[in-house]
């Protein structure tokens, strides 16, 4: 029961983020729309005023400095809002290349660090009866399991599963439709994914990767339950997490083009939604 609360509780923080996705979304657009119409009424045309050549002079220092602006500017205005953006996959990914995908999204520094943190909280919040025990053996324990359970996930749903059903793994945006259209798409993606080569098909990595992962997982998993009527909730409930995933992965990289690209660790977080996993 404990693991299924804990199962709940992501599922349930992943809706909540997702959702604040969409609405800090909306308002970002919104205001950015409402300022940019009041600038337009309120200033009125204004002439440059006539600056003497005389009055500039001239510095190696002030190039320098121009061009590496310059650079920057290009830099934020290209490169990182297109990876913000996630280009489109011009060519499908064969096996190694899903398996590479798979590797990388397992090893992604911020996977890494949720799970830690997850771990910890458990090990935290849990009492000293805990089948885990307590202190740094618990938080060993339940973080070497959370590894492993992405391990797995990622092996079927990215990897295996994808491979057989000649399934493209990345997750596509559609930036180009309304918010309504954009939130109903984001969460029937657990349903249909596309294919490699681009036509709709039905996400058979979702429910038998799924699927898979939680029946390996369940013959290290000592302490869950174990019951169909469980494992099937977990299925569920992980399916469930990852439409509250896709609401992250359409809607964050939006949220991040009105940001500076300077701040390191929101272009980090909109990055990794783009990846389009």
């Amino acid at each position: 029961m404990r693991a299924l609360s804990n199962m709940i509780r992501r599922c349930t923080l992943t809706v909540i983020f997702g959702a604040a996705a969409v609405l800090l979304a909306g308002t970002s657009f919104a205001a950015a729309k409402q300022s940019s119409t009041v600038n337009a009424r309120s200033l009125p045309p204004v002439a440059d005023p006539a600056i003497s050549v005389a009055a500039v002079s001239h510095s190696d220092n002030c190039d320098r400095i121009s061009q590496v602006a310059e650079q920057l500017q290009r830099s934020a205005d290209g490169t990182n809002l297109q990876l913000i953006q996630g280009p489109e996959q011009s060519t499908p990914l064969g096996a190694s290349g899903k398996f590479r995908l798979a590797v990388k999204n397992f090893s992604d520094p911020l996977n890494i660090a949720a799970t830690a943190l997850d771990s910890g909280i458990s090990t935290a919040t849990s009492s000293s009866k805990s089948a885990f025990g307590t202190g740094w053996p618990g938080f060993g324990r339940r973080f070497g399991m959370s590894m492993s359970d992405e391990a797995w996930s990622e092996f079927f749903s990215t990897y295996l599963v994808s491979t057989l059903a000649h399934q493209d793994p990345h997750y596509h945006r559609d930036p180009s439709s309304s918010t309504g259209k954009r939130i109903v798409y984001a969460l029937s993606r657990v349903v249909i994914s596309r294919s490699d080569s681009g036509k709709p098909m039905f996400n058979f990595a979702e429910f038998v990767g799924t699927t898979a992962s939680s029946l390996v997982e369940s013959s290290y998993h000592f302490e869950r339950d174990e019951s169909p009527g469980a494992v099937s909730s977990r299925i569920f409930v992980s399916i469930g997490s990852d439409a509250g995933w896709n609401l992250m992965n359409e809607f964050l990289p939006d949220i991040a083009r009105h940001l500076n690209p300077r701040f390191i660790f929101l272009r980090r977080l909109a990055e990794r939604a783009a990846k389009q996993n």
